[in-house]
């Protein structure tokens, strides 16, 4: 009898997990990622280069999606046991890209590992933060003392810092993100969000002055003033506008617009692929892209809410962070009311690693959520 038993609980918890699978999530992100093979394919120019661009980003996306799988299928709570070795992979990726990295856009931020271009960066936010995640879970309610909070934000202002110096404002600043958003999660004392705020004037001060080159703020600045250089620096971001403003209700089709098709907008692959998009499917169409995103988040949200313990909160919560914030920053960009950093948009820009990364947080999400039902019953007993 007891085996039995032993045999049907086994089977109960199996089912339970797949059914808590989030098929929605998925469909949402299947969505997006074929908004971009579509914007990569039109980009291109909707010749034979597009489709090997196309192809290439397909070839990505079916690789993400095996990792997203794997990541689903490991228990969430075995990643926190390989946390420090993951940290200190992630810092060794980092320092790597100063050696040997290849600079594109001004930034030292991408090595070349055969025929692909990796940017470490992204793949270090996920393994920083299931280091903060673990740490601050470790703690749970000393995670009110202060000197936890300072092991907790050294944490995440390493990697920052080594991506600050490559530099990469934007990617640093979806760092800090991060580290709120698991700080909101571990229900840490309002006088360190406070205080973060207060430090945050030196911390831009300081990469003003020191980090950044001359030509990288005349790039931070043009953004809210464009039409100061119409044909230097302010050239991409009047083009995004026009860009944008051409698509109309419907949309151009698949050639996009006179922007595009006179490759006016650059960069319309990747940082300005959201104009390139807009001008594509028209005001009908962004309102779609980003309803999908606002569909995501919400899903995202969701895992927050579901998970039972505190490492899975977090973790979702970081995830939200950083989902958030960098597609917030990217659109905001595309249409004017955020300085051009040059991240990417996520599940929709050309390239793998923000890709992947972004996929292999899905699986995690989806590992919390097949694993919280199960970890509730174990917890009952």
């Amino acid at each position: 009898m007891a085996v039995a038993l032993g045999n049907r609980s086994s089977r109960s918890s199996s089912t339970s997990s797949w059914r808590d699978f989030d098929f929605y999530l998925i469909a949402t992100m299947l969505v997006l990622m074929a908004f971009g093979l579509v914007a990569i394919f039109s980009a291109y120019g909707l010749n034979t280069e597009a489709e090997g661009n196309a192809v290439q980003q397909g070839i990505f996306a079916v690789v993400g999606i095996v990792l997203m799988l794997v990541l689903a299928s490991v228990d969430y709570r075995f990643l926190a046991s390989l946390a420090i070795p993951f940290y200190v992979l992630g810092l060794a990726g980092l320092a790597t890209v100063h050696v040997i990295g290849e600079t594109i856009g001004g930034a030292q931020s991408w090595i070349q590992v055969g025929p692909v271009t990796v940017q470490p960066s992204e793949f270090a936010k996920m393994t920083t933060l299931i280091a903060l995640a673990t740490f601050v879970s470790s703690r749970g309610s000393a995670m009110r003392q202060p000197l936890n909070m300072v092991v907790a934000s050294l944490i995440v202002a390493l990697p920052a810092g080594m991506v600050l110096i490559e530099p990469d404002l934007g990617s640093a600043i979806i760092y800090m993100v991060m580290w709120f958003s698991v700080m909101v999660a571990a229900r840490t004392r309002p006088i360190y969000f406070i205080l973060g705020l207060l430090s945050l004037p030196a911390v831009v001060w300081f990469a003003w002055n020191y980090v950044m080159e001359p030509y990288q703020q005349s790039r931070l600045t043009i953004s809210f003033d464009p039409d100061r250089d119409p044909m230097g620096l302010g050239f991409n971001i009047i083009q995004a506008r026009i860009a944008i403003g051409d698509g109309g209700l419907w949309g151009r089709g698949l050639a996009g617009g006179t922007q595009s098709q006179y490759d006016l907008l650059s960069v319309r692959e990747s940082d300005f692929i959201f104009s390139h998009v807009s001008s594509m499917f028209g005001f009908v169409g962004m309102v779609a892209l980003m309803l999908s995103f606002i569909l995501l988040l919400w899903r995202v949200l969701r895992v927050v809410d579901l998970a039972r313990d505190q490492l899975g909160q977090c973790l979702a919560m970081g995830i939200f962070g950083m989902l958030f914030f960098q597609t917030f920053l990217n659109i905001g960009f595309n249409i004017g009311i955020m300085p051009v950093t040059g991240v990417t948009l996520p599940f929709i820009s050309e390239g793998s690693s923000s890709l992947w990364t972004y996929l292999i947080a899905i699986g995690i999400l989806q590992s919390i959520l097949m694993g919280h039902r199960k970890f509730a019953f174990q917890r009952g007993l």
